[in-house]
């Protein structure tokens, strides 16, 4: 069943993966074949990566098919009459839950010994909000129907808020320190190809349907996949984290002071932190500009979205796969730095494009960068927690990343209404741009050798 694997230094290894010899090939992982040399008796297959490895490609299939509502929910709220300042809503909302709540739910699980339940529950109850989401468009007077909407996306923000701090921390666990870029990347891609295909399947359908039939049948599908993603979710074998001694002995306000301590002593992760809030306020920023300025700006129908969204998958399935070869070959900063500042470019480059056949090759063009940016920023954060603290360390990243995105849209969408969308989408590129430079001033300063690595040095 399991074939012998040479020791041999010539063989070709998977990046990220530790060693797994004499493992049948998982679908999306190629199979390295025996070389001549010495040889050994295979060992005893890792089990609980394997089955990570495979329900995570379970997960990424339905994620990916929840995710293709992400292009035409706002393009939804435009058709029902929402104005800028109610698409901007649209991420602004889930912004201040997240921030709100990321750190108190962060304390909450940093004393659970398995964090998979209330990852993949927490997920769940959140994808029923679509459902729900047909029902109002069904029964709601016109009037208030965004409104209502905006309502219903507020409360799923709530469980989704314990997803987001819980995720970080299930894939570390699930994937292995010598593994996050290689898991990352193959859920991503699977993630891409499956919403490249669900997203060309609905921007056709919806252009067939009456309006809002048409939206309220994709929405129900959306909960479906949703259940899909919760079967293989809650079966992520992850390795318990022991609850410390002082959650035992200190009341919430004791463990939060605890907490500021034990962040503080990780200036990395300050820095960090620092960098990715400036970078993710240029990214917001954009976030409600971009699908009004394809509708308003450039005339693209409901097929046209659909289009650009389906080059968009196809090019971060692209682009997962590069990144990961990149920082095998050239390291994760070369990833990082070119990425970011690519993926900064777009919104001001986007804003001097009015052809619909450039803009979607523009967007895809952009979306091989994204999927640098999703990898290197998930590696840079998580080699900055300790694993005894990830869950803290996760809510803390989550409230930043989170206050930066309840402010940066509706300053978007503000600025949109005063001097228009392309001059709004250029000042998204230069607050991008700052932060560009901030990571690349940190990576220069961990390259330059300190008194206490010079020292070290001269001792060798």
């Amino acid at each position: 069943m399991f074939r012998r694997r040479s020791r041999s230094s010539s063989r070709p290894s998977l990046p990220g993966i530790p060693a797994l010899p004499g493992i049948p090939p998982i679908p999306g992982i190629p199979g390295i074949p025996g070389r001549s040399g010495r040889s050994t008796p295979p060992r005893t297959p890792p089990s609980s990566e394997i089955h990570n490895y495979r329900m995570n490609r379970g997960d990424s299939v339905a994620m990916g098919i929840i995710n293709s509502v992400v292009p035409f929910l706002p393009v939804f709220i435009v058709r029902l009459g929402g104005s800028p300042f109610e698409v901007s809503l649209l991420t602004a909302i889930p912004a201040v839950s997240g921030f709100l709540l990321a750190i108190p739910v962060g304390q909450f699980l940093q004393g659970k010994p398995r964090i998979v339940p209330w990852y993949s529950g927490s997920r769940m109850v959140a994808h029923l909000s679509y459902a729900v989401a047909a029902v109002v468009v069904l029964l709601a007077p016109p009037t208030v129907v965004v409104p209502a909407l905006l309502v219903v996306w507020a409360l799923a923000a709530i469980p989704s808020t314990v997803g987001m701090v819980a995720f970080p921390i299930v894939m570390d666990g699930a994937a292995g320190p010598r593994g996050r870029f290689e898991l990352m990347s193959r859920r991503w891609a699977i993630m891409g190809l499956t919403a490249a295909v669900t997203v060309a399947l609905i921007g056709q359908m919806l252009d067939r349907l009456p309006f809002p039939a048409n939206y309220q049948l994709i929405f129900v599908g959306f909960t479906l996949a949703g259940l899909v993603s919760y079967h293989y979710s809650r079966r992520y074998q992850v390795p318990e984290v022991a609850p410390g001694p002082q959650d035992a002995t200190r009341n919430r306000f004791g463990r939060f002071r605890e907490n500021v301590l034990i962040v503080r002593q990780h200036p990395a992760f300050l820095r960090y932190s620092l960098r990715q809030l400036v970078y993710v306020v240029g990214v917001r920023f954009a976030v409600p500009l971009i699908p009004l300025y394809y509708v308003r700006e450039v005339g693209a129908t409901d097929a046209w979205i659909g289009i650009i969204a389906t080059g968009q998958s196809l090019a971060l399935l692209v682009g997962y796969q590069l990144w990961r070869r990149v920082s095998v070959l050239r390291g994760g900063a070369l990833v990082l730095l070119v990425t970011l500042f690519a993926n900064a470019l777009y919104p001001a480059v986007l804003s001097g494009v009015h052809e619909l056949a450039l803009v979607a090759g523009l967007t895809a063009l952009a979306a091989v960068f994204a999927a640098g940016v999703d990898l290197a920023l998930f590696d840079e954060l998580m080699k900055r927690i300790p694993r005894a603290y990830g869950v803290t360390f996760a809510s803390i990243d989550t409230a930043l990343v989170n206050g930066a995105s309840i402010i940066a849209p509706l300053l978007g969408a503000t600025l949109a209404v005063a001097f228009g969308i392309e001059v709004a989408l250029q000042v998204a590129t230069a607050i991008g741009l700052v932060g560009v430079i901030l990571f690349a001033l940190d990576v220069r300063g961990d390259r330059m050798p300190g008194p206490a690595d010079a020292a070290a040095s001269a001792q060798l």
